[in-house]
């Protein structure tokens, strides 16, 4: 597995191409929506990017290809990583599905169940890998290049289609995972983004609106009332993920577990460690920190409820309120189990049967 494709040119390609790229691999980019066109056309007329890494000099990483034409660098990948947003997965799915042949693994970080959608239009016997959450988290800077300044210190995944020789080779070549999920959901009801992303700027909204980009969202919004809201929610999430037979975990610990290197420290003051050294924002309430992570993971995390006959009281009123905010219905153009799995008359008892 030598040839990596890169799905969206975002920051999230860029940053995770720089760590492949010191691995070995060969890197192209399919650019697939018109965000970033500025830097995408740069990298393209270069052949290269340039990287800061956490405060070192800054580094050139050449590339195979850069291109908006799936055919140019999808069916040579032995690696299709698919770096869009989540709202994008569907569009993605469709541009990449006729393209995709046997034996190639897609990675999808991070996943809202995704895999779920990308076999409904992969024409091959492919493999997947889901991510909770990003390896690196950075940002383009001015169009110019990109700056990193986090790595995590743990990674799970789902792996779906693999045999345990592959599992082991994947981890060891590719991402080395630490931990593996049980189902698709597990590794979408862990993505953190679902809880602090959305109670973070729902309770924050009017700071948001006052501040005008002067906010630090994991400084100024996890006060001590509003880490009350993400306990509640850390409690309907667990009695889901015990129905699914899935690892329960709270936001905090889990935070602990991906970002700091000893354990035996303090969930909260490792959250807050982790809080003093994040960036500012975001600067609107149009943001996908509400535009993606409500309709993509709160959506589908209350139609599973819905399905397995879990109240979620917490979920459906962020969803309610974020979408009176923003004059949007994200419980109705969200992810839903009951879209997903169109046409099987679905109840705990199949849905539980069906993701095994």
């Amino acid at each position: 597995m030598k040839n990596i494709t890169i799905v969206g040119c975002g920051g999230v390609g860029f940053i995770h191409a720089y760590y492949f790229a010191q691995r070995g691999y060969n890197i192209s980019f399919l650019k697939t929506s018109d965000y970033n066109s500025n830097y995408y056309e740069k990298v393209k007329s270069d052949g290269y990017f340039e990287v800061i890494d956490r405060g070192n000099d800054k580094e050139k990483v050449y590339i195979n290809n850069i291109t908006k034409n799936p055919e140019e660098v999808i069916p040579n990948a032995d690696i299709i990583f698919v770096t869009t947003t989540t709202l994008q997965h569907d569009s993605v799915a469709k541009i990449i599905g006729r393209y995709l042949t046997d034996k190639q693994v897609v990675c999808i970080m991070p996943s809202y169940a995704s895999s779920l959608i990308f076999k409904k239009y992969a024409q091959a016997n492919v493999k997947y890998v889901e991510f909770e959450t990003t390896l690196f988290n950075g940002r383009i800077i001015d169009d110019s290049y990109i700056n990193i300044n986090f790595k995590n210190c743990r990674m799970s995944a789902y792996f779906n289609g693999f045999s345990d020789e592959e599992k082991s080779v994947f981890s060891k070549d590719f991402v080395y995972i630490d931990k593996e999920a049980l189902n698709t959901f597990e590794i979408a009801f862990h993505n953190p983004n679902m809880i602090v992303h959305t109670i973070g700027v729902l309770l924050s909204a009017s700071r948001i609106e006052y501040s005008k980009g002067e906010f630090w969202m994991y400084k100024e919004a996890f006060t001590p009332s509003i880490i009350n809201v993400i306990n509640k929610f850390d409690a309907e999430k667990n009695l889901i993920l015990q129905a699914l037979g899935c690892n329960e975990l709270s936001y905090f610990d889990a935070a602990k577990w991906r970002n700091d290197v000893d354990l035996s420290q303090d969930s909260m003051d490792v959250f807050r460690s982790f809080a003093e050294d994040s960036n500012k924002g975001p600067n609107q309430l149009r943001h996908r920190y509400l535009l993606e992570d409500v309709p993509m993971g709160l959506a589908l995390f209350q139609s599973v409820g819905d399905a397995i006959g879990i109240e979620t009281p917490i979920a459906d009123s962020v969803i309610t309120l974020s979408s009176a905010l923003l004059n949007e219905d994200f419980r109705a153009n969200g992810r839903s189990i009951f879209d997903i799995y169109k046409g099987t008359n679905l109840n705990k008892a199949i849905f539980l049967e069906t993701i095994g």
